[in-house]
């Protein structure tokens, strides 16, 4: 089966310049947790509505990255519907000023629900027909998964019985549009590889089941697709809580990537980054496979250069044969 899906795959997955609309448009609910303001949730819309979809963009409003399923709830939430003429709305408070008590936070979750249930019914009377979550500035990749705002984004519109699909980036897209550009062209060939081959009368995908997409650094010479699973390894890196942040190379390598793709010079940067951080306790990252070396794991397969395809379904139950030893290792339970 799995041979045969990469077959499909590598037959309709060439070029976005062979296809040249899809074979059906779809209504699209589009989010993130990078906020709407992105340059990779932008490029990845306008691609979307060039191939012929229907896109309604609805992200949080600031960053939210790390939040997997977080949600702000009994109090209200501020939506920014000031675009809603572009079908662009963001969710969240945006005034900083405003006292804990009364700061509402548009997570993930909530922007993409704000999008099924009130802007999809607003403008088609009725919820998506795919949500798309990203393109993330940064790969989500194993375990990682778990705390990802554009998973937790993900699976709540599976538990709706959405079809989705999460795409995370390298980080470099952030402030290389052709990079964006390859990323969100790869995203369009696989909406249109899925519609193609979807039975006649049937869904996009099976019933909660959704696909986790990463690419790789180098877009533009990457190996290919590859289907994979999500296995642990979350592309070598692990968490870790620090006391002095200064001291994690990943951390301040990251701080002063982002520091230059404001405009500081790497000098400039590294000063800044370090004077931040000297001293100070904190989460942060450390070196790690996760004892996941498989080389058909998502974390492997994208640090090799692939475009990797899991499918997921955003249940926690464990597979039948754990669940046994479980119930053999319970039985004296009453």
């Amino acid at each position: 089966m799995k041979l045969a899906m990469e077959k499909l795959l590598a037959a309709g997955l060439l070029s976005a310049s062979v296809i040249s609309a899809p074979v059906m448009a779809m209504n699209i609910v589009l989010t993130n947790d990078d906020s709407w303001d992105t340059q990779n949730i932008q490029i990845l819309k306008a691609a979307l509505v060039t191939a012929g979809h229907h896109v309604i963009m609805s992200a949080p409003c600031t960053g939210q990255s790390g939040k997997g399923g977080a949600m702000t709830f009994l109090k209200p939430v501020s939506v920014d519907e000031t675009k809603a003429s572009e079908h662009e709305f963001c969710v969240g408070d945006t005034d900083t000023s405003v006292a804990f008590e009364d700061y509402a936070e548009g997570t993930p979750v909530m922007a993409v629900l704000y999008g099924i249930d009130v802007a999809a019914q607003t403008v088609w009377g009725k919820a998506p027909d795919l949500v798309i979550s990203g393109p993330n500035e940064g790969n989500n990749l194993g375990f990682m998964n778990n705390n990802s705002g554009t998973l937790g984004a993900t699976m709540i519109a599976l538990s709706r019985g959405i079809p989705a699909i999460a795409v995370s980036a390298h980080e470099n897209t952030a402030h290389d549009a052709a990079q964006s550009e390859l990323v969100a062209n790869a995203v369009v060939e696989v909406v249109a590889t899925l519609e193609s081959s979807r039975p006649a009368g049937g869904p996009l995908l099976p019933a909660y089941t959704g696909l986790n997409i990463n690419t790789p650094e180098d877009m533009s010479n990457h190996l290919g697709y590859k289907l994979t699973d999500v296995g642990w390894n979350s592309g070598g890196i692990e968490l870790k809580f620090s006391d002095d942040l200064s001291s994690d190379a990943v951390l301040m390598g990251y701080m002063v990537q982002k520091l230059m793709a404001g405009g500081m010079d790497q000098v400039t940067a590294q000063a800044t980054a370090q004077a931040a951080m000297q001293g100070k306790q904190g989460l942060s990252f450390g070196m790690g496979d996760a004892g996941d070396a498989n080389a058909n794991s998502e974390g492997n397969a994208v640090k090799a250069g692939y475009i990797t395809i899991s499918t997921i379904d955003g249940n926690v139950q464990a597979a039948r044969a754990k669940v046994s030893l479980t119930e053999q290792r319970l039985l004296g339970l009453n």
